[in-house]
């Protein structure tokens, strides 16, 4: 699970850093930049949270 978390931490950390890149840059004259950074943010939280739901559920004890 540790390297999860790592995996987790690091996704969140990506997110984080290209939403501060993207509020940084001018959007007149870095546009298409500026939406690469949003979407790869958008696209490391959405794939933190799966791989979160993935592990709650791999420790979900199965219902009868």
């Amino acid at each position: 699970m540790g390297e999860a978390a790592n995996d987790l931490r690091m996704l969140r950390y990506v997110a984080e850093t290209a939403r501060k890149l993207a509020t940084m840059l001018p959007r007149t004259r870095y546009q298409m930049l500026v939406y690469f950074l949003d979407m790869t943010a958008v696209e490391a939280e959405s794939l933190a949270a799966e791989q979160d739901r993935r592990g709650l559920e791999a420790h979900t004890p199965p219902r009868d």
